[in-house]
Protein backbone atom coordinates (compact mmCIF):
# COMPACT_ATOMS: atom_id res chain seq x y z
CA UNK A 1 0.00 0.00 0.00
CA UNK A 2 1.05 3.61 -0.49
CA UNK A 3 2.33 5.67 2.38
CA UNK A 4 0.06 7.56 4.77
CA UNK A 5 -0.39 11.26 4.04
CA UNK A 6 -1.00 13.26 7.19
CA UNK A 7 -3.09 16.39 7.50
CA UNK A 8 -1.17 19.58 8.29
CA UNK A 9 -2.38 19.30 11.88
CA UNK A 10 -1.09 15.75 12.39
CA UNK A 11 2.11 16.48 10.45
CA UNK A 12 2.79 19.28 12.93
CA UNK A 13 2.23 16.86 15.80
CA UNK A 14 4.48 14.26 14.15
CA UNK A 15 7.46 16.59 13.93
CA UNK A 16 7.73 16.65 17.74
CA UNK A 17 7.86 12.85 18.19
CA UNK A 18 11.51 12.00 18.99
CA UNK A 19 13.41 9.48 16.89
CA UNK A 20 13.19 5.86 18.13
CA UNK A 21 10.33 6.66 20.51
CA UNK A 22 7.94 4.17 21.99
CA UNK A 23 4.69 6.02 21.38
CA UNK A 24 1.23 6.06 22.92
CA UNK A 25 -1.32 7.80 20.69
CA UNK A 26 -4.50 8.41 22.68
CA UNK A 27 -7.55 8.99 20.50
CA UNK A 28 -5.59 7.76 17.53
CA UNK A 29 -7.74 9.03 14.63
CA UNK A 30 -7.68 5.75 12.66
CA UNK A 31 -4.03 5.16 13.71
CA UNK A 32 -2.80 7.51 10.98
CA UNK A 33 -0.05 9.02 13.14
CA UNK A 34 1.59 5.78 14.38
CA UNK A 35 1.29 4.21 10.92
CA UNK A 36 3.02 7.22 9.34
CA UNK A 37 5.77 7.28 11.98
CA UNK A 38 6.29 3.52 11.59
CA UNK A 39 6.59 3.85 7.83
CA UNK A 40 9.15 6.62 8.33
CA UNK A 41 11.13 4.39 10.75
CA UNK A 42 10.73 7.11 13.37
CA UNK A 43 9.40 4.95 16.22
CA UNK A 44 10.22 1.57 17.70
CA UNK A 45 6.67 0.68 18.69
CA UNK A 46 3.30 2.26 19.41
CA UNK A 47 0.06 1.82 21.30
CA UNK A 48 -2.94 3.31 19.49
CA UNK A 49 -5.83 3.88 21.87
CA UNK A 50 -9.50 4.41 20.98
CA UNK A 51 -12.43 4.70 23.38
CA UNK A 52 -15.21 3.96 20.85
CA UNK A 53 -15.63 0.59 19.14
CA UNK A 54 -16.11 1.92 15.60
CA UNK A 55 -12.88 3.99 15.42
CA UNK A 56 -11.04 1.18 17.26
CA UNK A 57 -12.07 -1.34 14.60
CA UNK A 58 -11.11 1.05 11.78
CA UNK A 59 -7.70 1.73 13.37
CA UNK A 60 -7.15 -2.01 13.84
CA UNK A 61 -8.01 -2.66 10.19
CA UNK A 62 -5.69 0.10 8.99
CA UNK A 63 -2.78 -1.32 10.98
CA UNK A 64 -3.46 -4.77 9.51
CA UNK A 65 -3.72 -3.36 5.98
CA UNK A 66 -0.26 -1.83 6.33
CA UNK A 67 1.20 -4.98 7.91
CA UNK A 68 2.26 -3.21 11.09
CA UNK A 69 0.65 -5.48 13.71
CA UNK A 70 4.01 -6.25 15.31
CA UNK A 71 4.83 -2.55 15.68
CA UNK A 72 1.45 -0.96 16.51
CA UNK A 73 -0.86 -2.40 19.16
CA UNK A 74 -4.39 -1.02 18.77
CA UNK A 75 -6.33 -1.07 22.04
CA UNK A 76 -9.88 -0.25 23.10
CA UNK A 77 -10.07 1.77 26.31
CA UNK A 78 -10.64 5.12 27.98
CA UNK A 79 -7.71 7.52 27.70
CA UNK A 80 -4.47 6.41 29.31
CA UNK A 81 -6.21 3.33 30.70
CA UNK A 82 -5.18 1.57 27.48
CA UNK A 83 -1.63 1.53 28.86
CA UNK A 84 -0.39 -1.32 30.97
CA UNK A 85 2.42 -1.61 33.55
CA UNK A 86 3.92 -4.25 31.24
CA UNK A 87 4.30 -1.76 28.36
CA UNK A 88 8.02 -1.43 27.78
CA UNK A 89 9.26 2.12 28.05
CA UNK A 90 6.53 4.35 26.63
CA UNK A 91 8.42 7.65 26.34
CA UNK A 92 6.13 9.79 24.20
CA UNK A 93 2.38 10.32 24.62
CA UNK A 94 0.23 12.13 22.07
CA UNK A 95 -3.28 13.37 22.90
CA UNK A 96 -4.59 15.30 19.91
CA UNK A 97 -7.74 16.40 18.16
CA UNK A 98 -10.03 17.14 21.11
CA UNK A 99 -10.93 19.93 23.48
CA UNK A 100 -8.45 21.17 26.05
CA UNK A 101 -10.69 20.31 28.99
CA UNK A 102 -11.04 16.72 27.77
CA UNK A 103 -7.25 16.47 27.37
CA UNK A 104 -6.76 17.61 30.97
CA UNK A 105 -9.38 15.11 32.15
CA UNK A 106 -7.56 12.29 30.32
CA UNK A 107 -4.25 13.30 31.89
CA UNK A 108 -5.78 13.73 35.34
CA UNK A 109 -7.54 10.36 35.32
CA UNK A 110 -4.49 8.60 33.92
CA UNK A 111 -1.74 10.01 36.13
CA UNK A 112 -0.81 6.54 37.40
CA UNK A 113 0.20 5.68 33.82
CA UNK A 114 2.61 8.61 33.55
CA UNK A 115 6.14 7.54 34.46
CA UNK A 116 7.60 11.03 34.91
CA UNK A 117 9.98 10.65 31.97
CA UNK A 118 7.71 10.88 28.94
CA UNK A 119 7.26 13.71 26.47
CA UNK A 120 3.66 14.91 26.16
CA UNK A 121 2.51 16.24 22.79
CA UNK A 122 -0.92 17.80 23.22
CA UNK A 123 -3.05 19.35 20.50
CA UNK A 124 -6.24 20.95 21.77
CA UNK A 125 -8.90 22.23 19.38
CA UNK A 126 -10.13 24.74 21.98
CA UNK A 127 -9.33 25.81 25.58
CA UNK A 128 -5.57 25.57 25.22
CA UNK A 129 -4.91 27.63 28.42
CA UNK A 130 -6.41 24.82 30.50
CA UNK A 131 -3.84 22.41 29.05
CA UNK A 132 -0.96 24.74 29.88
CA UNK A 133 -2.26 25.26 33.40
CA UNK A 134 -2.53 21.50 33.98
CA UNK A 135 1.05 21.01 32.81
CA UNK A 136 2.28 23.81 35.06
CA UNK A 137 0.48 22.37 38.08
CA UNK A 138 1.72 18.81 37.49
CA UNK A 139 5.45 19.23 37.07
CA UNK A 140 5.75 19.62 33.30
CA UNK A 141 7.57 22.36 31.44
CA UNK A 142 6.48 23.50 27.99
CA UNK A 143 9.58 23.04 25.82
CA UNK A 144 8.07 23.89 22.44
CA UNK A 145 4.86 24.93 20.72
CA UNK A 146 3.59 25.33 17.18
CA UNK A 147 0.45 26.60 15.49
CA UNK A 148 -1.03 25.65 12.13
CA UNK A 149 -4.04 26.80 10.12
CA UNK A 150 -6.05 24.14 8.28
CA UNK A 151 -9.58 24.16 6.86
CA UNK A 152 -10.70 27.39 8.54
CA UNK A 153 -9.41 26.39 11.95
CA UNK A 154 -6.17 27.22 13.73
CA UNK A 155 -4.63 24.49 15.88
CA UNK A 156 -2.00 24.82 18.60
CA UNK A 157 0.42 22.03 19.52
CA UNK A 158 1.96 22.04 23.01
CA UNK A 159 5.04 19.94 23.80
CA UNK A 160 6.01 19.35 27.43
CA UNK A 161 8.45 17.29 29.46
CA UNK A 162 8.78 16.65 33.22
CA UNK A 163 10.86 19.10 35.21
CA UNK A 164 12.18 19.03 38.77
CA UNK A 165 12.18 22.82 38.89
CA UNK A 166 8.69 24.27 39.43
CA UNK A 167 7.42 26.33 36.50
CA UNK A 168 5.05 29.28 36.88
CA UNK A 169 3.48 30.80 33.80
CA UNK A 170 1.91 34.23 33.72
CA UNK A 171 -1.70 34.74 32.75
CA UNK A 172 -0.57 35.88 29.30
CA UNK A 173 1.72 32.86 28.86
CA UNK A 174 -1.15 30.52 29.72
CA UNK A 175 -3.42 32.25 27.22
CA UNK A 176 -1.04 32.73 24.30
CA UNK A 177 1.63 30.09 24.97
CA UNK A 178 5.09 30.90 26.39
CA UNK A 179 6.89 29.69 23.25
CA UNK A 180 4.39 31.01 20.71
CA UNK A 181 4.63 34.46 22.29
CA UNK A 182 8.34 34.41 21.52
CA UNK A 183 8.13 32.86 18.04
CA UNK A 184 5.16 34.95 16.83
CA UNK A 185 4.59 32.84 13.68
CA UNK A 186 2.19 33.99 10.97
CA UNK A 187 -0.69 31.74 12.05
CA UNK A 188 -0.32 33.01 15.63
CA UNK A 189 -0.65 36.59 14.45
CA UNK A 190 -3.65 35.60 12.31
CA UNK A 191 -5.36 33.85 15.20
CA UNK A 192 -5.08 36.69 17.67
CA UNK A 193 -5.92 39.37 15.11
CA UNK A 194 -9.14 37.48 14.44
CA UNK A 195 -9.71 36.88 18.14
CA UNK A 196 -9.37 40.58 18.93
CA UNK A 197 -12.02 41.40 16.32
CA UNK A 198 -14.36 38.75 17.73
CA UNK A 199 -13.89 39.96 21.30
CA UNK A 200 -14.46 43.57 20.27
CA UNK A 201 -17.70 42.56 18.56
CA UNK A 202 -18.80 40.53 21.59
CA UNK A 203 -18.01 43.41 23.94
CA UNK A 204 -20.08 45.75 21.81
CA UNK A 205 -23.04 43.38 21.95
CA UNK A 206 -22.73 42.97 25.72
CA UNK A 207 -22.53 46.70 26.33
CA UNK A 208 -25.64 47.30 24.23
CA UNK A 209 -27.67 44.70 26.13
CA UNK A 210 -30.38 46.10 28.40
CA UNK A 211 -29.04 44.16 31.35
CA UNK A 212 -25.42 43.53 30.50
CA UNK A 213 -23.81 40.83 32.69
CA UNK A 214 -21.14 42.81 34.52
CA UNK A 215 -18.85 39.85 35.17
CA UNK A 216 -18.89 38.81 31.52
CA UNK A 217 -18.20 42.35 30.34
CA UNK A 218 -15.23 42.58 32.69
CA UNK A 219 -13.95 39.19 31.52
CA UNK A 220 -14.05 40.20 27.86
CA UNK A 221 -12.51 43.59 28.61
CA UNK A 222 -9.66 41.91 30.47
CA UNK A 223 -8.98 39.43 27.67
CA UNK A 224 -8.99 42.28 25.15
CA UNK A 225 -6.46 44.11 27.30
CA UNK A 226 -4.19 41.04 27.33
CA UNK A 227 -4.51 40.69 23.55
CA UNK A 228 -3.68 44.35 22.98
CA UNK A 229 -0.65 44.13 25.26
CA UNK A 230 0.61 41.04 23.48
CA UNK A 231 0.01 42.52 20.02
CA UNK A 232 2.03 45.59 21.00
CA UNK A 233 5.11 43.31 21.14
CA UNK A 234 4.79 42.21 17.49
CA UNK A 235 7.77 42.99 15.34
Amino acid sequence: MSGIHLSKRLATVAQFVPENSRLADIGSDHAFLPIYLSQQKRIQAAVAGEVITGPFEIAHQHVQNYGLQTTIDVRLGDGLEVLSPTDDGIDCIVVAGMGGLLITEILERGQQHLNGHERLILQANITEPAVREWLMNHGYQIIDEDIVAEENHIYEVIVAEPTVTPVRYTESQLLFGPVLMQKQPTDFITKWTQMRTKRQHLLGQLEQAQSAPVAKVQEVQHELQLIEEMMATWQ
